[in-house]
């Protein structure tokens, strides 16, 4: 049997049924679709020449998104996937009760049930003998929350509600997490948290109400009202501020007009 396929310069899909309206085009299709999106066109005079992914994904790769629905507007280059909606890009995934791709603005969201696999380069490793041997490290990131939305022209992924991230920067759930990626879009530049914050790391557990990490530093910094961390015996630390600095391995908590410094190390045993 024979399965409806419609493809140009911009994307290819298949599916059970495809309604096609040729200016735009416009296409409505249903029933396990199964679509790529093409990168931007290197022929002159192309249609697809000013297509542009999120600076998230590569932009030079295809875009594969499947679903049980899609609806997409050729003259945005924007399409709308419903019905256990997945995006895939090599090792980067977003999955999503809806799936939105915008791109000629490079933006991109999900809604319900979502959850994004993520893979960006970490700083140079030390071992390099001078920058032309330096490589990039690269680590993963999962997310989960209930909507998910990049911004291309902030460079900003924002996850919000039940919004839980584990990766290089620790397990981190909050009410709302918001990643800033630098130029290239493959480097994390700063994490932000908001609200409910919670995160966990070399055997602590820290609450608060507000998180930033930069990542030129390596420093944490939390507030909160106040900030309580919570270490593997179980002793509370009470403050205004934390800042956590992974290179120095300390940690400062200012209150009360105090400043009191805690170093990670030593064999973890609790006192009695």
């Amino acid at each position: 049997m024979l399965v409806p396929h419609v493809v140009n310069e911009q994307i290819a899909v298949d599916a059970v049924s495809i309604d096609v309206t040729l200016a735009g085009p416009v296409l409505k299709a249903a029933g396990n679709v199964r679509s790529t999106l093409k990168p931007a066109s290197k022929k002159p005079g192309a249609t697809a020449n000013d297509v542009k992914m999120p600076a998230m994904l590569k932009q030079d790769q295809d875009v594969y998104v499947v679903g049980e629905k899609m609806d997409y507007d050729g003259d945005n280059a924007k399409g709308t996937y419903s019905g256990g909606a997945r995006l895939i890009q090599g090792e980067t995934s977003v999955k999503g009760d809806s799936i939105m791709i915008d791109n000629k603005a490079g933006n991109l969201g999900a809604t319900g049930n979502v959850v994004t696999m993520t893979v960006l380069e970490a700083k140079d490793t030390k071992d390099a003998k001078d920058a032309k041997d330096k490589k990039k490290d690269r680590s993963s990131s999962t997310a989960t929350a209930k909507d998910f939305k990049y911004d291309d022209a902030a460079r900003r992924m924002v996850y919000t509600t039940n919004a839980h991230m584990s990766g290089p920067e620790g397990d981190m759930i909050a009410d709302r997490i918001e990643l800033y990626l630098k130029p290239s879009g493959d480097e994390l530049e700063r994490a932000e948290a908001y609200e409910k914050v919670v995160l966990r790391e070399q055997s602590r557990e820290t609450t608060g109400s507000k998180l930033i990490y930069t990542t030129v530093n390596e420093t944490y910094v939390i507030t909160g009202a106040p900030v309580k961390i919570l270490d593997q015996c179980q002793r509370e630390t009470k403050g205004r501020t934390l800042t956590f600095n992974k290179g120095a391995d300390s940690i400062v908590v200012d209150g009360n007009a105090q400043i009191r410094t805690q170093t990670k190390g030593g064999n973890g045993n609790c006192p009695s």
